[in-house]
């Protein structure tokens, strides 16, 4: 049965988002541990796993256009946000960063790549260029600016972003394909060697991100109705959005596959980047707002959970 099916390949994360949450209940997951995993997925097991995807993947300039216009539609939606804001009755200046841009790196990958197989990530990861960029170079700005902190150079973004090691290894990935190193690499023992150590480094990473989310879900007094309504227009915008972009730009113009339509919804449902709260300075921001967002973010977790079952159903039938 279709249902079954798609239920089977997503209840592995939702068994251990389950357990991540279990054990921070218990005190065998503490934070600092916690944010060490956090770190250890964003470094090491991530980036093992985007290299090896990239290495033995044709990038096509055609996914410019995917990457432009996934950009373009963060700036709309960002722009958007207090209009939008008003008409849902949400009057708060961080209603507008949190309708846009998407927790791809502790989320995304991992759930995309359970559902529809690690060596598909690089259409996710496609995807993930064109927000990854907004958020590097427009969201987190902004919201230096409103927290009072002192937002950093273009020349300081663009060397950070650079340095992230998602970039890296897909950038890497992407060199080493086209020079043909993945072929050298498997004719050579010690070539061999690396490839699967790099393999088992990037099967940490769906794991690792399921235990680390359920660990990190936690929900602070202040309210969850307008945490609740956020989400719920938050995800019912860019699914209608990535609707309208899977029909036009996926299909129409590039005639790509239905993978990559499954990765476009993949990132219509996903939360908003969990860097929002580090943004939230004492001096700027009240307790009702850091409580606004934090619910926000664990609700739209969770949302996430359950919409990417529906993924699964429409595009593993």
């Amino acid at each position: 049965m279709p249902f079954v099916d798609a239920l089977a390949s997503v209840a592995p994360v939702l068994i251990l988002f389950g357990l991540g949450t279990v054990l921070r209940i218990r005190g065998l997951l503490r934070p600092t541990t916690v944010d060490d995993l956090r770190r250890l997925v964003l470094t090491v097991a991530l980036p093992s796993a985007l290299f090896l995807t990239f290495l033995r993947v044709d990038v096509e300039a055609r996914y410019l256009l995917i990457i432009g216009t996934v950009f373009a539609a963060c700036i709309a939606v960002l722009a958007a946000g207090p209009l939008i804001g008003r008409l849902v009755g949400i009057e708060s200046p961080l209603f507008a960063p949190l309708m846009t841009g998407f927790e791809a790196g502790m989320l995304g990958y991992g759930v995309y790549a359970t559902v529809f197989g690690s060596g598909e990530l690089y259409r996710f990861a496609v995807i993930d260029i064109g927000q990854v960029t907004f958020v590097f170079f427009v969201l987190t700005m902004i919201l230096a600016r409103r927290s009072a902190a002192r937002p950093p150079t273009l020349l300081v973004t663009a060397v950070s972003f650079a340095r992230t090691p998602v970039i890296v290894a897909i950038a890497g990935g992407m060199v080493a394909g086209s020079l043909g190193l993945g072929g050298v690499l498997d004719a050579s023992p010690a070539g061999g060697t690396i490839l699967a150590t790099l393999g088992l480094l990037a099967a940490m990473t769906t794991p690792l991100i399921a235990l680390v989310l359920g660990a990190s879900i936690r929900f602070s007094h202040g309210g969850l109705g307008r945490p609740i309504r956020t989400v719920a227009v938050r995800m019912s915008l860019w699914i209608a959005l990535a609707i309208v972009f899977n029909a036009v730009v996926i299909e129409r113009l590039l005639g790509l596959d239905r993978l990559f339509s499954a990765a476009v919804f993949t990132m219509a449902v996903l939360p908003p980047p969990f860097v929002v709260p580090l943004f939230q300075s004492a001096a700027s921001t009240n307790e009702r707002d850091r409580a606004y967002v934090t619910n926000t973010l664990s609700i739209g977790t969770i949302a996430t959970m359950a919409a990417i079952c529906v993924v699964a159903l429409v595009y593993r039938a």
